[in-house]
C-alpha cells in the first residue's frame, strides 16, 4: 500500500507551487509597500505561550508534542502570538512604530474542508506601537490593497467590521460582566451552526430567554456605514460601547466605505482582542473569510513586555487561492527553463552540457540527462514548459552553430556558439 499525505495537509508540485509562489510574492510585494518589514519565527512555541489568551477553542486545536525535558511544546497556530513575542524580546532595541509581516504555515487541529486545511499558510500583519485609528486604517487599506492586486474589488469582496469594546459594552448590559468571554466565542462562530444550536450554547452559557433574544437581535445588527448613527441613537450605550463606537468610526473615516458593512456578529474568537475586529469575504458569501484581524493592545503587557497598543491582520493563502480560482484572477504563472539543451546524439552530449553551463550564468537551462532520442527530447521540453529548444548537431557544431528553436511559435534561427552567452 502506497503511503499517501496527512488528511488536512497539501502537497505542491511544480504548477501548483508556482501558483503558489505567485500569490505570495505578490502579498510581500503590497506590505512592504506599506513600509512593513519581514521577519520569521520558529514553528513552535512553548504551550504556555501558545495558551496564554488564545481561548478555548484553540486550546483543543494545538498540536501537542509528547512531554520531553521540563518544556510543554506545540506548533504554532497563528503568527500574531509568535510575533508579539518576538516585539517583547526587541521591544527595548527598536523605534516605533514597529511594522513587520510574516509569511509562514502553521496548524490548527480541526475537520478538513474546502479552503481550510490543517496545516495552512497566512499572510500576516502586525503593527506595535500607535493606539491612533490610523494605524488599524492602514492595517484595513493594506489588506484590500493586497486583495486589489489581484483584480478583486468592493463588487468582489465585503470588510465586515465591529469593535470588542462596543461589543462587550452591549453584553455586559444583557448579560452581565461574567459571561462576556464565553458570549463573544458563541457570537463568532454563529454565522457556521443554526439558530437553535445558537439559542442552546447561549443557555448552557447561563443565558436567560430574554438575553438570548436580545443578544439574538445584536448579532442581526448590520449594514453600511449609516448603521454607526443608527447603534449611537437606538441602543444604549455605556462609556466603554461608546468608546468603541467612537474607535470604529474613526477607523472608517480612513477606509474606503464601498467594501464596509458594520456586523455586529463579527467578533473573532480569540481571546486578545480589544478593540476593532474584521473579517473580509467574498461578497457571494460561499466561502470562509480571506482575512481577518484586529486591535490587542494587552498581549504585549501579557507577554511580560512594556504595554504597547498592536494590531493587525492576516490573509489565509488557501482561501484567497479559491476565491481567485473562482472568479479567474489566479496570476499567470510559468514553470520551466528559459532553454531545453537537446543533443541529437551521444557524440554530441559533452558539447550540449558545455553549452548549458554558459547559458545557466546568465538563465534558466535544462540538458537531457535521458539520451532519448530528439522527438521524445522535443515531447519533454514542451511537457515541462521550456520556452526554447536549442538542437545541438554535429554539423552545427562543425560550423560553430546551435539551432534554437522557439516552442511557443515554432520559428528557428542559427546562433553561433562564441555568442551564446549572450543570448
Amino acid at each position: 500500500m502506497a503511503f499517501q499525505r496527512v488528511r488536512g495537509t497539501e502537497d505542491y508540485p511544480p504548477k501548483e507551487h508556482a501558483l503558489h509562489e505567485a500569490i505570495q510574492t505578490r502579498l510581500k510585494e503590497q506590505a512592504k509597500r506599506f513600509g512593513f518589514s519581514q521577519v520569521d519565527t520558529p514553528a513552535i512555541e512553548t504551550l504556555k505561550l501558545l495558551t496564554a489568551k488564545s481561548g478555548e477553542e484553540i486550546k483543543e486545536q494545538l498540536f501537542v508534542f509528547e512531554k520531553k525535558g521540563s518544556e510543554e511544546i506545540a506548533l504554532r497556530f497563528d503568527l500574531t502570538v509568535p510575533l508579539t513575542r518576538l516585539f517583547v524580546e526587541k521591544q527595548k532595541e527598536i523605534p516605533k512604530p514597529v511594522k513587520w509581516f510574516a509569511l509562514a504555515p502553521m496548524w490548527r487541529y480541526e475537520a478538513p474542508q474546502k479552503a481550510r486545511m490543517r496545516e495552512f499558510r497566512q499572510l500576516s500583519v502586525e503593527l506595535f506601537g500607535s493606539k491612533y485609528p490610523e494605524a488599524d486604517a492602514q492595517c484595513i487599506n493594506l489588506a484590500l490593497s493586497c486583495l486589489n492586486s489581484f483584480g478583486l474589488t468592493h463588487k468582489d469582496v465585503v470588510l465586515k467590521i465591529n469593535n470588542r469594546k462596543l461589543l462587550e459594552g452591549i453584553l455586559q448590559k444583557i448579560a452581565g460582566k461574567e459571561k462576556i468571554e464565553e458570549i463573544v466565542r458563541i457570537i463568532d462562530k454563529s454565522s457556521k451552526i443554526t439558530a437553535q444550536e445558537f439559542k442552546s450554547e447561549l443557555e448552557r452559557a447561563g443565558c436567560s430567554e430574554e438575553a438570548i433574544g436580545k443578544i439574538s437581535k445584536l448579532t442581526e445588527v448590520k449594514g453600511g456605514i449609516e448603521v454607526i448613527e443608527k447603534i449611537r441613537e437606538e441602543l444604549q450605550l455605556d462609556e466603554l460601547a461608546k468608546e468603541g463606537l467612537e474607535e470604529l468610526s474613526e477607523t472608517l473615516d480612513l477606509v474606503d466605505k464601498k467594501y464596509v458593512q458594520i456586523d455586529l456578529s463579527i467578533a473573532r474568537g480569540l481571546a486578545y482582542y480589544t478593540g476593532n475586529v474584521y473579517e473580509i469575504f467574498d461578497r457571494k458569501g460561499k466561502y470562509r473569510s480571506i482575512a481577518g484581524g484586529g486591535r490587542y493592545d494587552n498581549l504585549v503587557e501579557l507577554f511580560g513586555g512594556e504595554p504597547t497598543p498592536a494590531t493587525g491582520f492576516a490573509i489565509g493563502i488557501t482561501p484567497l487561492s479559491v476565491v481567485l480560482e473562482e472568479l479567474g484572477k489566479l496570476p499567470e504563472t510559468q514553470i520551466g527553463p528559459e532553454y531545453y539543451i537537446a543533443p541529437v546524439n551521444e557524440s554530441v552530449l559533452k558539447q550540449a552540457i558545455e553549452i548549458a553551463e554558459k547559458l545557466r550564468k546568465k538563465t534558466s537551462c535544462d540538458v537531457d540527462i535521458m539520451r532519448r532520442k530528439l522527438s521524445k527530447q522535443f515531447d519533454y521540453a514542451n511537457s515541462i514548459g521550456a520556452r526554447k529548444i536549442i538542437i545541438v548537431g554535429e554539423k552545427d557544431l562543425e560550423r560553430g552553430e546551435v539551432t534554437i528553436r522557439d516552442l511557443s511559435t515554432g520559428v528557428e534561427k542559427k546562433v553561433k556558439i562564441d555568442s551564446i552567452h549572450a543570448l
